[in-house]
């Protein structure tokens, strides 16, 4: 029963199926625990002028992992909401600041030692702008035929060790006809398979992503799970994996 409600609370954070579907046709979102719960969440915002869309992988799985999404959710929440933040670099900063403050792990007395990593995306569709800042999560971008990884910095957020100084890198792309793009967490590219002991692999998925990029999101979303699937096969699912799609065509 106390699962079954973590759940039900974890799910409650996620943006609304129908009105992302709604706002953002050419889209599609994998959203899947190791467990009932877990420490993938996924944050979706639409504004006038555009929109942001965020994947987070916390520490841990199952009860914990979700505890740390339903504390990043609210992070997130307060700083494009009610801060009216919308530059990923800076909202990744303020998250770092939330996380750590909020655990009080900037205290040498603090008993936890827990974090995350995010990517972070917003669009302007009034200046036809895409705006990326990531903290060890990539954001892959594929436009005419081609599969591009814009990693993210190399540092992880509201750890002990995480520097509340950090100033994230902004990659900004202009927009053009065509282009489609993909967040993840490494819960699919780190996925061992069953025929051989070895990770699915970034340059796998990307040739995926070149060859998928052309077909409805609908029809992207199930090709990339029977990939995986075929892939895993019976072997042990290793963590949760979150994968978003998107295109504003």
């Amino acid at each position: 029963d106390s699962i079954e409600y973590a759940r039900r609370i974890q799910t409650s954070l996620l943006p609304n199926m129908a009105e992302l579907k709604q706002r953002l046709p050419n889209s599609f979102l994998i959203w899947v625990p190791r467990d009932v719960v877990g420490g993938d969440v996924y944050y979706v915002d639409f504004f006038e002028e555009g929109f942001i869309i965020s994947l987070i992988d916390c520490t841990g799985h199952g009860v914990p992992g979700a505890l740390m999404t339903m504390i990043a959710s609210s992070g997130m929440r307060r700083i494009i909401r009610d801060e009216n933040q919308r530059d990923p670099a800076e909202i990744l900063k303020r998250l770092n600041f939330f996380i750590k403050t909020s655990l009080q792990q900037d205290t040498t007395h603090a008993s936890s030692d827990d974090g995350l990593e995010a990517a972070v995306c917003y669009v302007n569709l009034k200046d036809q702008t895409l705006s990326f800042s990531g903290a060890r999560q990539p954001l892959v971008v594929v436009n005419n035929g081609r599969s591009e990884l814009i990693k993210g910095d190399r540092v992880s957020i509201g750890y002990k060790n995480s520097d509340l100084a950090h100033q994230f890198c902004r990659h900004v792309l202009p927009l053009e006809p065509g282009m489609r793009f993909y967040l993840y967490s490494d819960g699919f590219v780190d996925q061992i398979g069953e025929e051989k002991p070895v990770s699915f692999g970034k340059s796998r998925l990307l040739n995926l992503l070149t060859e998928y990029s052309e077909l409805p999101f609908k029809e992207q979303k199930s090709r990339l799970l029977e990939a995986f699937q075929a892939f895993k096969g019976e072997s042990e699912t290793r963590d949760d994996f979150t994968f978003v799609g998107f295109s504003v065509d």
